[in-house]
């Protein structure tokens, strides 16, 4: 299809067509049965006019293919930790890797082409960190890049080798870092002391501190404009990059252990075993129940689908 639509002048018309992808949206909407059909609301239907329906159905094609049982396996993986396992992230860039802390206080790298095989899939640990590990991330547009943090009051960044960490740098915070969120060139990270922090990692200075929690924050969610927070104190706050100040705090009825931002959507999980979607506005114009008893410890979102872990 790539080719042909470069010989063939019709061909390449048609697949440029309102038309096609006006049916094509349709079709990837549709399913053979109600279980697998999507129904979308008013404000997504306004989203996927603004991205293009040509993104929007590929991403919606991709999410049910990835969901369909045919595509889905299930691998239990026995690592080197001896400890519970507070965070996993599968890295981005390279699906073959991902990483886990535990409150061993180690990080296992994982190769996930091993899966499936006699092969140990932990192929290196860690042990930099003196306190249970609590949060990995990885920089966005930069797949090389790793953060952790841990109960020891230090942020460790460390350089993804072949299947190795490299420390590079560590950050003394003074408080135990409970999440991370890291963007290009701006680590966020929570703090058992009721602060969210913004570190410019390329002057290596801190740049903000928001007190909007009177209790631990257990989870941070951003956009370019926005920064979103969830703590032991039942709150949910939102905070306003551009104007500097406090947009709005909610109080919910249970803690949220879990958020995430996937554009124009807040996605809000706590220990009631609900999913809460909110609006711009912090208004929650969906929610979900999961059948989960116990807290989310990372919950992912993609168009069309979404995926707890």
């Amino acid at each position: 299809m790539r080719v042909v639509r470069f010989v063939s002048r019709y061909f390449f018309d048609f697949l440029n067509s309102q038309d096609f992808w006006e049916m094509r949206f349709a079709s990837s909407l549709a399913g053979s049965d109600s279980n697998n059909s999507i129904q979308l609301t008013n404000l997504e239907m306004s989203r996927i006019h603004e991205i293009g329906l040509p993104y929007a159905s590929s991403q919606i094609e991709m999410g049910k293919s990835l969901s369909s049982k045919s595509y889905t396996k299930q691998f239990t993986v026995p690592g080197n930790h001896y400890g519970d396992v507070h965070c996993i992230k599968i890295l981005a860039g390279d699906s073959k890797i991902a990483l886990s802390g535990s409150r061993d206080k180690t990080i296992c790298v994982y190769d996930l082409s091993m899966l499936g095989t006699k092969e140990n899939c932990v192929v290196n640990t860690n042990s930099d960190h003196n306190g249970w590990i609590w949060t990995i991330d990885q920089e966005d547009n930069n797949f090389s890049k790793i953060v952790s943090g841990s109960w020891d009051s230090f942020i460790n960044f460390y350089e993804l080798g072949r299947g190795d960490l490299e420390k590079v740098a560590e950050l003394p915070v003074h408080s135990a870092i409970l999440c991370t969120r890291y963007e290009t060139n701006m680590l966020l990270y929570g703090t058992y002391s009721k602060y969210v922090a913004g570190y410019d990692t390329r002057s290596g200075k801190v740049e903000f501190k928001l007190k909007h929690h009177n209790k631990p924050v257990l989870s941070i969610a951003a956009s370019p404009n926005y920064i979103w927070s969830s703590g032991e104190d039942y709150a949910l706050t939102c905070y306003d990059r551009r104007a500097k100040k406090l947009l709005k705090r909610i109080r919910m009825e249970r803690i949220s252990s879990s958020i995430s931002f996937t554009e124009p959507y807040l996605w809000v999980a706590g220990y009631d075993g609900y999913i809460k979607c909110f609006n711009n506005e912090m208004k929650i114009v969906s929610k979900f129940e999961t059948g989960h008893s116990q807290p989310f410890l990372t919950w992912h979102t993609t168009w069309g689908n979404s995926y707890c872990l």
